[in-house]
């Protein structure tokens, strides 16, 4: 077992280090990758562990295996970038700013579009589930000696997913979670603000109560409005 777990270990490091540098430009499109050789000296891995890995990247669009010519590069059309890896990699080695944008512009289309159709489609108990995530929030936020940055930040993630998951629509709500892990990656280093939190409460409030109300063009309108608060608050952050 412990082999197993050593060996998975080794494999994630490999993926990780290569997909970080496909991303970052290290390796260009249209170029190789070194041979396996060279790649397993400097990982210190095994040929088994370094094929693992290129599976991986090649499942995510970052490589191609080309007979005779070697591991190439993908043109950057052909990432998978609704993958939560790639994304945060890209965050990571790219102008944070510029990647929360897109990552912003992506979620007013899906998420306002989730909380019109949870408005029209959620159920009494996603009713009742989302109105028990937003009291966790308002409590998390009235006691400033405990208050956990990171735990409301998981909170949000959970009130924002039950909102993609009330819309019935897998694909918005897959879409939806992967830009949301891409975000929650990219606000790891975000300075604790419980202020800024307890801004964002009433957004989070009109979203809800629109859902409850079975009000779609309210929900999309209260979900549009938060995200583009969201958006300057991170402008005013950078």
């Amino acid at each position: 077992m412990l082999g197993k777990q050593k060996r998975r270990k080794l494999y994630q490091y490999v993926v990780e280090e290569l997909g970080m540098r496909i991303t970052k430009g290290v390796y260009q499109p249209g170029e190789t990758l070194p041979n396996e050789e060279m790649l397993c000296r400097e990982f210190d891995v095994s040929r088994g562990v370094l094929r693992e890995a290129t599976k991986v990247l090649v499942e995510k669009g970052l490589i191609h295996l080309k007979p005779k010519i070697g591991t190439q590069i993908q043109p950057r059309r052909k990432w998978n970038l609704f993958d939560s890896d790639v994304l945060i990699w890209k965050l990571d080695g790219g102008d944070r700013v510029e990647f929360q944008k897109n990552v912003i512009e992506v979620r007013r289309i899906i998420e306002a579009e989730a909380a019109r159709l949870a408005a029209r489609r959620a159920t009494t108990s996603e009713i009742d589930a989302l109105k028990g995530i937003y009291t966790e929030m308002e409590a998390a936020l009235k006691d400033e000696t405990g208050y956990l940055h990171r735990e409301f930040i998981l909170l949000d993630l959970r009130f924002h997913t039950a909102i993609l998951e009330a819309s019935h629509n897998e694909l918005i709500a897959q879409m939806g979670y992967t830009m949301r892990q891409a975000l929650l990656a990219g606000r790891k280093g975000d300075r604790p603000d419980i202020e800024a939190q307890r801004e964002s409460l009433p957004g989070h409030l009109k979203i809800l109560n629109a859902i409850a109300a079975h009000e779609p063009e309210a929900a999309c309108n209260a979900a549009l409005a938060h995200i583009d608060k969201v958006w300057g608050d991170i402008v005013r952050r950078y």
